[in-house]
């Protein structure tokens, strides 16, 4: 019996937090040079290269793909595509007879071997489940059709040990333990959700993946003060209001960046001892 592998083909960036972050910024041909790329998933000219190289076997299962039931993944949505134009193709289905859909290029460039190392040629069901594992879409219905299929804590915990890599975790350890040495009176543990972990009783930091990175959500304490903490250090926060004030404040941190910015996480956190206190 052939054993679904998931963890290599979790994407290690994700469109939104792109879009958000780094390329918060680009022009409005980077943009359409990106939405390009990430349409390569449409592409029959791509689909075919994969099936070839893969020799016609879904990575996933091991099992073989057949042309009905394969899907584009993408491992990695960081990357432009060389045109800013793409084709408009007449593909129709039983339900939409005059369906069209956007697709770049690729027959006419020369740098489809960078594309091809970014993503990866799947069974449909086993992208679906990738998916469902990575937390982008819900689980389905049961059979009753009345409520969806949730996660338990132990697979939440099991997905986690999978996804985490050893500076992730390297990062979450030293910020619990950070807080723990701060509130000593208190018990702090870790509860584990599809996208992201929390920091409990108090639910005052998240921790969620950004490729190679851990992006902290700050909750609670002085939000305006970490702030400014951060942007002198240079790393850039992300602020979100709810109702017009201050809620949350995010920023992306890698391992290294952590070590050398050790005080002001200490700062930050001394914050929210104090808030919680």
């Amino acid at each position: 019996m052939s054993r679904f592998i998931y963890k290599e083909f979790l994407p290690i960036n994700d469109f939104a937090s792109l879009k958000e972050e780094k390329f918060n910024d680009i022009t409005e041909v980077e943009l359409k040079k990106w939405r390009n790329y990430i349409k390569i998933s449409k592409s029959e000219f791509i689909a075919d290269k994969l099936a070839k190289r893969q020799s016609d076997i879904c990575p996933a299962c091991n099992k073989k793909i057949l042309k009905s039931e394969r899907v584009i993944h993408h491992l990695d949505y960081e990357r432009f595509c060389k045109y800013s134009e793409n084709y408009r193709i007449f593909k129709p289905t039983i339900k939409q007879p005059k369906r069209k859909i956007t697709t770049p290029k690729c027959d006419k460039c020369p740098e489809t071997e960078t594309c091809l190392e970014k993503i990866v040629l799947l069974h449909n069901n086993c992208h679906f489940k990738i998916h469902i594992i990575e937390g982008r879409i819900k689980r389905p219905k049961n059979k009753s059709g009345t409520k969806r299929v949730q996660k338990t804590q132990e697979e939440k915990l099991e997905y986690w040990k999978n996804t985490l890599t050893k500076n992730h975790k390297e990062i979450i350890q030293k910020s619990v333990n950070l807080i723990r040495e701060f509130n000593p009176k208190k018990e702090f543990y870790l509860k584990y959700y599809t996208k992201y972990i929390s920091l409990k009783p108090t639910n005052s930091v998240t921790f969620k993946i950004s490729g190679n990175n851990i992006v902290l959500k700050i909750k609670k304490g002085n939000l305006i003060e970490i702030k400014e903490l951060l942007k002198n250090r240079g790393i850039e926060p992300n602020l979100y209001y709810k109702k017009e004030e201050l809620n949350n404040v995010n920023f992306s941190i890698s391992i290294n960046q952590f070590n050398k910015n050790i005080d002001l996480i200490e700062i930050i956190f001394k914050y929210l001892t104090e808030y919680n206190n």
